[in-house]
């Protein structure tokens, strides 16, 4: 099957009618927007498009959600910020906050990551027991924390820093650094740590 060569409505096709497909292109423009923009209520707006229908298009952003953030653990040693960026860059696209944490061994190796918050379009708050719960559990030596802006834009909140040095301070009990905090936006992401707002 020579699936490169279909069209984007023909793809679509496989989907839902010919038509629907032909206005929620025009719609979104491309097939990347259909499938990581539109909300399931947006989908479901379109004639043609039933609720079975649309969590076919939502479970296709999953796939392409999970195969991403596999594909970054295949990266094993941490050794500069843009590596973590590179990383949590699956978050992107998210619509709502998401709080990761990375578990590092003492080498900078990836251990494993771990979603421990979902929040709003604006809010994803995280405790320190939540981050650390799993970080011990997982022999944590060290750990790196991020989190994404739906908005875009990375610059961090008030908020966002008081966490990360709630976080910090927590570690240190525990003997567990916080090496760093990234925030994940659309067009640039930044670490806080090198951006000079955490020590």
């Amino acid at each position: 099957m020579n699936l490169e060569y279909l069209s984007d409505v023909e793809l679509l096709e496989n989907f839902m009618p010919k038509e629907t497909a032909m206005n929620i292109l025009h719609e979104y423009s491309n097939i990347y927007n259909v499938v990581n923009c539109a909300t399931e209520k947006q989908l479901k707006s379109f004639k043609g498009i039933t609720s079975i229908r649309a969590k076919k298009i939502l479970c296709i952003k999953e796939l392409i959600s999970r195969i991403q953030r596999e594909k970054k653990q295949q990266l094993k040693i941490i050794t500069m910020p843009k590596d973590v960026i590179e990383y949590f860059s699956f978050l992107e696209d998210k619509e709502t906050e998401e709080f990761w944490v990375m578990m590092l061994n003492t080498k900078n190796a990836i251990i494993s990551s771990k979603c421990v918050s979902v929040g709003t379009l604006n809010a994803a708050l995280a405790q320190p027991r939540e981050i650390f719960n799993v970080a011990v559990r997982h022999m944590a030596s060290s750990i790196i924390v991020a989190h994404n802006h739906p908005s875009g834009d990375c610059t961090p909140s008030t908020e966002d820093i008081a966490v990360t040095r709630s976080i910090i301070k927590a570690g240190r009990l525990l003997n567990i650094e916080c090496i760093d905090h990234i925030i994940i936006g659309r067009q640039k992401s930044i670490s806080l740590k090198q951006e000079g707002m955490i020590k």
